[in-house]
């Protein structure tokens, strides 16, 4: 059996900025001014969102505790959940072909996610773009499980491994759109397949990255039983 863990944002779908507004909306809900005003320095591709609440919350009030964090998780995923359907984003090209083609010609390959979402963040997504019917939730992994996106590809294999469904890193591949999504697969001696169809970095970023990725496509084939083949040759 071959587990393909997919990233969300970028890689299966863009949410037309939902997710940043329900962040920046929930930043001023719960700080005032400063958290009208905070602004990140950093591009959020490929951080979980434990480590940017922790991020934002500490430069605003010097300190986070876990109730600051779960406090403001909660009112980060409600407007999140308001703002997916009112935001009009779009799938990746080719996403829903290839899940579905997935679905009902390969018994042998099982699509699970692992995404910087919180668990609740992800189902709003894969709900509200008609993905939710194609993932393994069991074995799933999430953004509030730990901020650091390597930990989540651990348990990833951890999950996998004592539920016997693989039996090396060789059978799990990661689907991502960012150079953390490479990282993560590395930390488990996984392949990456990069898709550059909704990343914000280029050809070139990927491949004068630290951690090499498996294969870089431009966007998933137009024939998914191209992308079926390139998962059954690794």
């Amino acid at each position: 059996m071959k587990y393909l863990a997919w990233d969300i944002d970028g890689t299966l779908l863009l949410t037309n900025r939902a997710g940043y507004d329900a962040m920046y909306d929930a930043l001023a809900m719960r700080f005032g001014a400063k958290g009208k005003a905070y602004r990140f320095s950093h591009s959020l591709a490929g951080c979980t969102d434990s480590a940017i609440i922790k991020e934002c919350i500490t430069d605003i009030k010097g300190t986070c505790t876990s109730a600051d964090a779960a406090g403001f998780m909660i009112t980060y995923q409600e407007l999140m959940r308001q703002y997916i359907p009112t935001h009009k984003g779009w799938l990746m090209e080719n996403v829903r072909p290839t899940l579905e083609y997935l679905r009902d010609h390969c018994p042998d390959i099982t699509n699970c996610l692992l995404t910087g979402n919180t668990m609740l963040g992800a189902r709003y997504k894969v709900e509200g773009y008609g993905l939710f019917e194609f993932f393994d939730y069991a074995h799933s992994v999430y953004g509030d499980l730990s901020e650091q996106r390597s930990e989540l590809a651990k348990i990833l294999y951890t999950r996998l491994l004592a539920d016997r469904c693989v039996s090396s890193p060789d059978d799990v591949i990661f689907v991502g759109d960012t150079v953390n999504d490479v990282a993560c697969a590395n930390a488990i001696g996984a392949r990456c397949i990069v898709v550059l169809s909704g990343s914000e970095s280029s050809r070139a970023d990927f491949e004068a990255a630290p951690v090499q990725a498996w294969r870089i496509l431009d966007k998933l084939p137009d024939d998914p039983a191209e992308f079926v083949k390139l998962i059954r040759e690794a």
